[in-house]
C-alpha cells in the first residue's frame, strides 16, 4: 500500500465506486448555508479521489480541504501532485490512534469522508470515535465507504497457509476487513456508529462485481494494494503473483467466456456505504455565533 505512484495508476475500482457514490450523495451532504465548509478525507491515498471527485463539488468559497493518510509516502506523493490547489493540504494521520488527535484538526470540520480505507482499520470503533471528534461541536456529517467483504481476503488467507509464503503473512488477519466474516455487516457497523454518537444513519450494503479486463491489470491492482509484497524479496514477486492468480482461478473467479481473447477476472465484493450526522453539541444561539464568526474570518 506504500507504492503511491502505482496505486495512483491502478486504483480503477476505487475510483469507479467513489465517483458513483459521491455523485449520489452530493445533494445529501449537509452543506453550510454560508458555503464556508471544511472537509477532511480519511485514507486519501495518492489524493486523486479527493481532488478529482470531491474538490469539484465543494462550495466555491469553502474554507479548506485536508487529505489524511497513515502512509507518509502517500502524503508526500499527494502533496507533490496537488500542492498548487488553494485551501488544500495533506497530513499524515492514523485514524485509529488512541493517542490525542492533532489539536488543529479536532472539532474543525463540517464533513469527514473516507473511501476504501476503513477495511484496513481493525479497531473501527476507535476510528469512528476519532471521526466524531474531528467534526464540529456545532454538528457535521460523514460519508464512509469501504469493503465489507472481498475474495482477495480469501486469497490472502489461502496464501498465508502455504509453506512458501507463511513467513511473510503471519499477521494476515490484520489485513482482512473486520466485517469480512460478519453475518450482518450493515447491522454491526450501524451499531458502532450509534455507539460513537452519530444519528440519522443511512447504512447500506451493496453487492457489486468488478471485472478486471486482462491479467496485467489484475496484477497491477494486486501490486498496488497488497500489503505483503513489501516484505517479500523482489526476486520472488512474480512467483507470488503467479500463485495469487492460480488461487483466483481455483476460486472460480475467472471470466467464463471462452470466446474472449483477453483473460478477464471477476471480483464480487460487498461495499458498505454509510452516511451519518453528528448532532450539534451547542445551544442554538452559540451555534449561530460560531457560524457567523467563521464566516467573518473567511471574508477577512
Amino acid at each position: 500500500m506504500n507504492q503511491a505512484c502505482l496505486y495512483h495508476r491502478a486504483n480503477e475500482v476505487q475510483r469507479h465506486d467513489a465517483e458513483e457514490i459521491i455523485i449520489e450523495y452530493a445533494k445529501k451532504i449537509e452543506w453550510r448555508l454560508d458555503g464556508c465548509d471544511a472537509l477532511l478525507d480519511v485514507g486519501c491515498g495518492s489524493g486523486d479521489v479527493l481532488m478529482d471527485f470531491i474538490y469539484p463539488i465543494m462550495p466555491k468559497q469553502f474554507e479548506r480541504i485536508v487529505g489524511t493518510d497513515i502512509s507518509d509516502k502517500m502524503i508526500k506523493f499527494a502533496k507533490s501532485c496537488y500542492n498548487s490547489y488553494p485551501q488544500c493540504d495533506f497530513k499524515q494521520l492514523d485514524i485509529a490512534s488512541e493517542d490525542k488527535l492533532p489539536t488543529d484538526l479536532v472539532g474543525a470540520f463540517d464533513h469527514v469522508t473516507s473511501f476504501y480505507c476503513l477495511h484496513w482499520v481493525q479497531d473501527q470503533r476507535q476510528a469512528l470515535n476519532n471521526i466524531y471528534r474531528l467534526l464540529h461541536t456545532a454538528g457535521g456529517d460523514c460519508l464512509l465507504v469501504f469493503l465489507a467483504a472481498n475474495p482477495i481476503y480469501d486469497v490472502y488467507k489461502i496464501l498465508s497457509k502455504s509453506i512458501k509464503w507463511s513467513f511473510y503473512m503471519q499477521d494476515v488477519d490484520s489485513y482482512i476487513s473486520p466485517l469480512h466474516y460478519s453475518p450482518d455487516p450493515q447491522k454491526e457497523f450501524s451499531q458502532m456508529l450509534k455507539e460513537a454518537g452519530f444519528e440519522n444513519l443511512q447504512v447500506e450494503l451493496r453487492e457489486k462485481v468488478y471485472v478486471y479486463e486482462g491479467l496485467e491489470i489484475l496484477k497491477d491492482n494486486v501490486k498496488a494494494v497488497c500489503p505483503f509484497l513489501d516484505r517479500i524479496p523482489w526476486s520472488q514477486h512474480d512467483d507470488f503473483l503467479e500463485d495469487f492468480i492460480n488461487i483466483v482461478t481455483n476460486l472460480d473467479l475467472r471470466h467464463s467466456d471462452v470466446n474472449e481473447s483477453i483473460q478477464k477476472f471477476n471480483s464480487p465484493y460487498k461495499l458498505l456505504v454509510a452516511y451519518a450526522k453528528k448532532p450539534s453539541m451547542v445551544p442554538k444561539l452559540m451555534n449561530d455565533f460560531i457560524t457567523s464568526d467563521r464566516h467573518s474570518k473567511n471574508i477577512s
